[in-house]
């Protein structure tokens, strides 16, 4: 006779309000959904295009377009990682956000189609957290950095 042991988890990780977030710790790495460096680059083209007098006009088009993305287009924080956990914000509701510990994650997985990417992570209780992404890179390569062994392979 095979008797199953029922394990209850003593689970860190939760859902809690941003404003109960811990603020004497900065993130190590961030997610944002503006990606600042690319309006930066585009400045620059934008810049460059003014030197070598190729086109004024779309040198000012694209200084003045970056420009105004960059100081009036709110930045959407996604995800934050520290040194023993990760914060992923809700897109829907600013006000609230799951902090997962890294020790508490059994494994984690990205699946993109031509609609929508996720970014699924499994905590060792069998909750599964999911978050909307649009970059298999970017969310990778800090998943990798922070949770080591852990990524799952989808057929």
């Amino acid at each position: 006779m095979i008797t199953q042991a029922c394990y209850t988890y003593d689970m860190k990780s939760k859902e809690l309000k941003t404003r109960n977030l811990p603020v004497d710790v900065f993130p190590i790495s961030k997610i944002d959904a503006k990606p600042d460096w690319l309006f930066i680059v585009f400045i620059l083209l934008g810049l460059f295009s003014f030197t070598l007098e190729i086109s004024r006009f779309y040198g000012a088009a694209l200084i003045l377009t970056s420009l105004c993305v960059l100081l009036f287009m709110p930045k959407v924080h996604l995800m934050e990682f520290f040194q023993e956990y990760l914060v992923m914000f809700n897109k829907a509701d600013k006000n609230s956000c799951v902090l997962i510990y890294y020790d508490e994650i059994s494994s984690w997985y990205y699946t993109w189609s031509a609609n929508r990417d996720y970014l699924y992570i499994e905590l060792e209780n069998g909750t599964v957290e999911k978050i909307e992404a649009f970059s298999k890179t970017l969310f990778e390569a800090n998943m990798n950095r922070f949770v080591k062994g852990k990524k799952k392979t989808i057929k």
